[in-house]
């Protein structure tokens, strides 16, 4: 077999497999999408099926019985504050512990955090909580949320820190920077894809998480997206094309957040794995 054709059948194969694993990962959201317009008796009766009498009310009824404006800026505010939090915590501590004071046990220390389910924080997470009488607060979730997603942020942003040359450290000395300057105006501009690749993975965990929110918050005006969506389960029997309808609300503004970030968490994704 020649070069050309050789070359053309390893493409034609390794395109056909990605479109492949594209359709699969993509069918269980179109799925969604479908059975948000769909009763029960279609859903069970032709699950897979396109329907031709689509109900578009599911989608008034899931905004209205889930109270889609009050959750939303409620998980939105968690998220946000969360973030910030944890981005401000992690960027420091990586830019010390890889570029200022490289200590390995520090490094490993916080990567441990990672294989820590987090059904183990459960149990200690309500003690603390109720010791500091800030059960059924939203702060809670954000201080939970930040020490959640710090291991695996840090793990990232310490892969791509390792990265940038340390002649940029050197040119901010001679040029008369601090330690604090040479962070904020040189090596967190440039760790951009890094923070932005820990940035959209911690804010779609938060922004999925449906545990916490149920075992921290008890208010109904305090419950976040998720934790309102689940609501709209019936105890004896569910509509469930009213329930993907609010799976299609809550699922949008995640999709939104990757397709603009989208570039940055594959270059950092891919940086974090050269060395790390």
């Amino acid at each position: 077999m020649n070069r050309p054709l050789k070359s053309t059948v390893e493409k034609t194969v390794r395109y056909f497999f990605l479109v492949v694993v594209a359709a699969i990962s993509l069918y269980p959201f179109v799925w969604v999408v479908i059975s948000s317009l769909k009763d029960n008796n279609e859903i069970y009766g032709h699950p897979f099926a396109l329907t031709m009498h689509p109900i578009w009310t599911h989608y008034a009824e899931a905004w209205q019985g889930a109270d889609v404006s009050r959750s939303f800026f409620n998980s939105l505010t968690v998220c946000l504050l969360a973030l910030l939090i944890m981005l401000m915590i992690t960027t420091m501590a990586s830019y010390i512990l890889v570029r200022v004071w490289p200590n390995r046990f520090f490094k490993t220390y916080f990567s441990l955090g990672i294989m820590i389910p987090i059904h183990a924080l459960l149990i200690p997470a309500v003690l603390i909580f109720k010791f500091l009488h800030m059960q059924n607060n939203l702060f809670s979730l954000v201080l939970i949320y930040v020490a959640w997603q710090i291991s695996f942020s840090m793990f990232i942003i310490n892969g791509y820190m390792q990265n940038i040359p340390v002649e940029l450290d050197e040119a901010a000395e001679i040029d008369g920077c601090t330690k604090t300057q040479t962070f904020f105006k040189v090596i967190l501009p440039v760790c951009g894809p890094g923070i932005a690749t820990a940035a959209t993975l911690a804010f779609l965990n938060c922004w999925n998480d449906l545990l916490l929110g149920l075992v921290l918050i008890s208010s109904i005006s305090k419950r976040t997206m998720t934790m309102a969506i689940s609501a709209l389960q019936g105890s004896y029997a569910t509509n469930y094309g009213l329930l993907c309808a609010g799976f299609v609300i809550a699922i949008i503004p995640v999709v939104m957040m990757y397709l603009l970030f989208q570039k940055q968490v594959v270059s950092g994704m891919t940086a974090g794995a050269v060395k790390g």
